[in-house]
């Protein structure tokens, strides 16, 4: 997380306000309940709130002691011992004033000390969480702050809703706002432990035709199993589906997780899996991402995303254009972006899609071509666009892109596999396919991973494979 979600300030308001109330041993509540050193001395150990932010204090004062040893000293006699200030300052033979300056500089060193500790164990946090659930690549939203406050408030607060859904067309952004959200510090304090699990609709046979599964993408073993892995990893789980069942129950109701099923569509999905994630809630909350609506669901939250309005969208296709190096179109005038919108409207996706295609074609041509699709229905216009994008492919990157569903976020070595192309071939497609907002690249340094967006998949699986000049 962002070293600038930890304020100093506020840490050093509430390390003194957890001093002062040192031996308050009923109350329910820490001032240190945001910190991961909170979470880490709490969960594990079953301490109480009071134990774990008095652990916290003594581990600290220790550490303070190796450098500033008569600071720790006048923190632990004024706020451990209860010594009023005056007595504190007899004790080290100085006035109380100085002894007032003392305690206020001992407590910013106190501060560093503990901020430094936060901020290393966010980090490692946040590295250990993108390892672990191979979690979609971020990208910067926009338009989202109503939703994202109204999500937040609901997974904050410690009582129901504890099924959530995200709803909306395809490429509205569902994913990427689910993604957000368990990324955000407050959430992560909220809630020890997180995952992350993706429903496929679709399978990839060897000759590449589509096979439509007649059954739910996830069923209830499934579901379990990947929890299960995710959340105590290398751990052998070869019980009975009852058994590991019941394990996983257990392992959600001892402290709340926060778990994302992102992409259940379809009925089959919802009335095999609500029953099982209402059994496995509270204080376990789950946000499902779906383009179907549960409204019908009274115990479901649900927040539907609309497209972006103007301003935002202006915003977000200037911003595309700035990451993807076109200048002409980041600086492009307001009468320009304007007709971009008024052709494409306000969805993420087809924006993207759209600036995708104005790398090598000029605006008038594009807008002229998107026009012939203005007025259809969502899955007819975007069936239009991804047409007018595939002619725009060289056929190695046909290639590449047709293999990309017959892995999950494929790595480059499984492209090279799966696509038979060399490395020269497929670094020339990946270069292509990433330039024209069909694909992502994600990862780190050492691995890198090329994700596509489930409306991509869907329009391959049912359209690509069919159109001409296909491989």
């Amino acid at each position: 997380m962002p070293q600038s979600d930890l304020s100093f300030n506020k840490l050093r308001d509430s390390i003194r306000q957890a001093l002062k109330t040192w031996y308050e041993a009923g109350s329910e509540a820490s001032p240190f309940s945001d910190l991961r050193l909170f979470q880490q001395n709490q969960w594990p150990n079953g301490a109480s709130p009071r134990q774990a932010t008095n652990q916290i204090l003594l581990e600290a004062l220790t550490e303070l002691a190796l450098t500033h040893q008569e600071g720790a000293d006048l923190l632990r006699k004024r706020f451990l011992d209860g010594l009023a200030m005056h007595a504190v300052a007899g004790r080290f033979n100085i006035g109380e004033a100085t002894a007032y300056r003392r305690q206020e500089k001992a407590l910013d060193r106190l501060t560093h000390i503990l901020h430094e500790k936060e901020i290393c164990l966010r980090s490692v946090y946040q590295t250990e969480l993108e390892k672990r659930l191979d979690l979609p690549p971020t990208v910067r939203l926009f338009g989202i702050e109503q939703p994202l406050h109204r999500l937040r408030s609901r997974l904050l607060a410690p009582e129901p809703s504890w099924l959530l859904s995200i709803e909306g067309i395809g490429g509205i952004g569902k994913t990427a706002l689910a993604n957000s959200l368990i990324r955000q510090m407050a959430l992560i304090d909220r809630f020890p432990a997180v995952a992350w699990v993706s429903a496929k609709q679709h399978e990839f046979l060897p000759d590449f035709e589509r096979a439509q599964l007649a059954t739910p993408a996830l069923s209830h073993d499934a579901l379990i199993d990947q929890l299960l892995d995710q959340l105590s990893p290398g751990v052998s789980f070869t019980q009975p589906p009852s058994q590991k069942r019941a394990i996983l129950s257990q392992h959600l109701k001892q402290m709340p997780h926060l778990i994302v099923i992102d992409n259940l569509e379809t009925v089959a999905d919802y009335q095999t899996l609500l029953p099982l994630l209402r059994e496995l809630a509270n204080p376990t909350k789950f946000i499902i991402t779906s383009r179907h609506s549960l409204q019908a669901q009274p115990d479901v939250f649900c927040c539907t995303l609309n497209e972006l309005n103007q301003a935002d969208a202006l915003t977000f296709i200037r911003h595309e254009a700035t990451t993807r190096g076109l200048p002409l179109l980041a600086q492009a005038s307001e009468t320009d972006l304007r007709r971009i919108y008024e052709v494409v409207g306000g969805n993420p996706l087809a924006i993207k899609l759209v600036v995708g295609q104005l790398s090598v074609l000029p605006l008038p041509i594009v807008l002229a071509n998107l026009k012939q699709a203005r007025g259809k229905n969502a899955e007819a216009f975007y069936s239009f666009i991804y047409w007018q994008v595939w002619q725009l492919l060289t056929p190695i990157s046909r290639q590449a892109l047709l293999v990309m569903p017959l892995a999950h976020n494929p790595t480059l070595e499984q492209l090279l596999a799966l696509s038979r192309l060399d490395l020269a071939e497929i670094s020339e497609a990946l270069d292509q396919l990433v330039g024209l907002s069909l694909i992502q690249a994600g990862g780190n340094l050492e691995t890198r991973r090329y994700t596509i967006h489930r409306l991509t998949e869907t329009f391959l699986l049912t359209e690509a494979i069919e159109w001409p000049n296909s491989p």
